[in-house]
């Protein structure tokens, strides 16, 4: 270890990474924090972290079990992954500015959460391994580390670009954060260090299968291939309706393209034992059987019934928000004003 080497890290929310960085720092003998809220305390315990990682669950950072790490006293480093926590002025100054955040989706672009399923909405094959400083603005920060690429037509679906976004950051990020653990590559934020996020910000909230992922039967058929799998594994999938029952599609792709008239759309024209040919906006849609889930085990789907969703629902997904606390999911339904 160097001169410059931290002697406590803390690593704020979830990753699959947090076994490796809390094994080199067990190595290294640097004292190491895992902080989470409750909503990620089953995740964190699928790790299996070593025993000499303290592992702390908290609502908010004020909390005085984090207090009492000290880390304004100390040659501290703070590493944020998913956190649930919005860091303070105060969070930043006690750790002297060494608080980073990876955001695996490109800045500033893509601001806030739920990365994958935008880009898939987006049609945006752009795929950022990056690293930022922390500021009291969320994703505002300078970056630290960054490195992009281009997800393949092969990856469709989240799993698969988280898939690829874990790999990549396995292969680049966690040997950086392992020079920088050890001291051998500075956080330096002087002002001739720092390369600023550069270009025009967006901001994308997070969202919620359960909400959101209602099917809109009147879009493109190019918009509905990518909405379906912008909700699909490792998510619940997209979800409508046909003959009364609530069903789930984690997969729908283009069959042919051909002008069907707007009465027709959801309209089931074939029906196999493999699969169902779909009446969308712009042409035929195939949804293969098994990409299809219902409550009702004995929903029997035959040619000439539809899919639908009603615009009770379509309209609660666009006036509603989710926000996801330490504790869990709260939601924000702007249309009867409640949280739940």
């Amino acid at each position: 270890m160097t001169r410059d080497s931290f002697d406590v890290v803390c690593l704020f929310g979830f990753s699959p990474h947090f076994l490796q960085i809390t094994d080199f720092l067990d190595a290294a003998s640097v004292e190491c924090n895992v902080v989470f809220g409750p909503r990620q305390q089953d995740s964190i315990e699928s790790l299996n972290l070593s025993a000499s990682v303290k592992k702390l669950c908290v609502q908010s950072l004020s909390d005085a079990s984090f207090q009492e790490i000290g880390v304004r006293h100390r040659q501290s480093l703070g590493i944020s992954f998913g956190s649930p926590f919005i860091f303070t002025q105060k969070d930043i100054d006690d750790f002297r500015g060494q608080l980073i955040n990876s955001h695996g989706a490109p800045l500033p672009e893509f601001k806030g959460g739920g990365g994958f399923s935008w880009r898939i909405l987006q049609r945006d094959k752009r795929g950022s391994i990056l690293m930022h400083y922390v500021t009291t603005k969320i994703d505002e920060g300078a970056y630290a580390f960054r490195k992009d690429f281009i997800f393949s037509d092969e990856e469709r679906m989240p799993c698969d670009l988280q898939k690829r976004q874990l790999k990549e950051e396995f292969e680049h990020l966690t040997p950086w954060i392992k020079q920088v653990i050890s001291g051998q590559i500075t956080l330096d934020q002087s002002a001739s260090s720092l390369i600023p996020q550069d270009g025009p910000d967006s901001y994308f909230p997070r969202i919620s299968s359960d909400l959101h992922g209602c099917i809109n039967w009147s879009l493109s058929m190019q918009d509905l291939e990518s909405f379906v799998l912008a909700f699909s594994k490792p998510y619940s999938g997209s979800f409508t309706f046909i003959k009364g029952q609530k069903v789930r599609i984690i997969d729908l792709a283009i069959e042919r393209e051909c002008y069907m008239h707007p009465f027709t759309y959801g309209l089931i024209l074939h029906a196999d034992p493999e699969s169902f040919l779909i009446s969308c906006n712009g042409g035929i849609m195939l949804l293969k059987r098994d990409s299809l889930s219902a409550d009702a085990n004995d929903l029997r789907i035959k040619s000439g019934d539809r899919f639908y969703t009603p615009d009770s629902v379509l309209q609660k997904a666009l006036l509603s928000r989710v926000f996801y606390k330490p504790d869990g999911l709260v939601t924000r339904d702007y249309t009867s004003r409640q949280e739940s």
